[in-house]
């Protein structure tokens, strides 16, 4: 139990730590729509995972022919 709390306080101060630099550097609102954003990506990474979506056809346009 104590390995749990001690990673859960090391995510907090890393997340702590980003989100003071990303003020300090790019100011609030941007710092706010980065994290809007990511939460979005990250929405749809879930969604992508959780229905099984293959991007395989994606993946293949991508791809170089020689």
């Amino acid at each position: 139990m104590k390995n749990k709390k001690s990673m859960n306080i090391w995510i907090g101060s890393l997340t702590g730590f980003i989100l003071s630099t990303l003020f300090v550097s790019v100011g609030f609102w941007k710092t706010i729509l980065i994290i809007f954003i990511t939460i979005i990506a990250a929405l749809i990474g879930y969604l992508l995972e959780e229905y099984n979506v293959d991007l395989s056809i994606i993946s293949k346009m991508f791809t170089r022919k020689n």
